[in-house]
């Protein structure tokens, strides 16, 4: 059975005004994002314009959605990304094709601001760390391992709690809040993978 999602007010606007206060500007950029093919990958979104540390690459528009998943319900629809407790946004074409890196290059604040976590050069792909933005218990990446081909790759992509410690304090504050109490409440696995 399907889990029961709802549709809610649509937040685009409320994090334009975000990011025009946190910012000092809009995702202006945006126009410059692109998707280009990968390969044995698949899709990725890259930019044409360069970013610094800390600038907003783009606001994430879609459809806010409420709905809860247990089990395998949480592979129903795997191009939305976690919010907040139930809450997901649908993101659409082209940030959809936005891809995994255990060595992000964004990573999301607030709600829909996606954030540079280091500078990005222009020809770059764009990506986020999956697993910032799901508690899932049952959810990993998958089927097959990461893909990502960072120097420090985890392979194995579960939920937050999956997390070490030291790479949440390396992308923080660009974890949705939520996430980072669920870490920090629940018990996680330890990992030896080096930042």
């Amino acid at each position: 059975m399907k889990p029961l999602i709802k549709k809610v007010q649509h937040s685009y606007l409320l994090e334009l005004i975000r990011a025009l206060i946190r910012f000092k500007s809009h995702d202006k950029k945006r126009m410059h994002l692109y998707v280009q093919e990968l390969g044995i990958k698949g899709k990725g979104l890259f930019t044409s314009a360069a970013f610094k540390k800390g600038e907003l690459v783009f606001i994430a528009p879609g459809t806010t959605r409420v709905a809860h998943f247990e089990g395998n319900d949480c592979y129903l629809y795997p191009d939305w990304y976690g919010v907040d407790e139930h809450t997901w946004i649908d993101i659409t074409y082209p940030f959809v094709k936005i891809n995994h890196s255990c060595s992000p290059n964004t990573g999301i604040f607030s709600s829909r601001c996606f954030v540079a976590l280091r500078d990005i050069e222009a020809g770059e792909e764009v990506t986020f760390d999956y697993s910032t933005s799901d508690d899932e218990s049952d959810w990993v990446m998958g089927p097959t391992a990461c893909a990502c081909e960072a120097q420090h790759c985890r392979v194995h992509i579960g939920p937050i709690q999956t997390l070490p410690q030291p790479y949440i304090d390396q992308v923080y504050p660009y974890i949705p809040n939520y996430f980072i109490k669920k870490y920090h409440l629940k018990g996680r696995v330890d990992s030896s993978v080096d930042i």
